[in-house]
């Protein structure tokens, strides 16, 4: 994480030695244990909320998704004028109408995933 190698962890032992004296350094580094023992709990508390809060999320949006497949907010449906060219389509016509075609969006699909592909 801090890309820290054996050289430099014995550097800072040696400091604290000088600075703390051989007396207080257990105490010193088992205080030093707890608390990060205390941060990884935390973190680790978060990081599984976290989670639970994506995996929720994605959960709904899918069951969203699953109950109403063809949302259209545009409120046209496909068999009405195509905006782009300004005409009705013919009831005959052999070209299907792409849900992505539309103007509006397409459940929780964005323009740009549209665009590319």
């Amino acid at each position: 994480m801090f890309n820290v190698g054996g050289p430099e962890i014995l550097v800072v032992l040696l400091v604290a030695l000088v600075v703390l004296g051989p007396e207080e350094l257990p105490k010193a580094m088992k205080t030093f244990g707890n608390i990060m023992g205390q941060v990884r709990k935390l973190s680790s508390g978060f990081q599984a909320e976290m989670r639970s809060a994506m995996n929720t999320m994605d959960v709904t949006n899918v069951a969203k998704q699953a109950m109403n497949p063809s949302s259209d907010t545009s409120g046209s449906s496909p068999s009405t004028s195509n905006p782009a060219s300004g005409a009705e389509p013919s009831s005959g016509s052999s070209t299907p109408v792409s849900p992505t075609s539309g103007t509006g969006p397409v459940s929780g699909v964005s323009s740009a995933d549209r665009a590319a592909g």
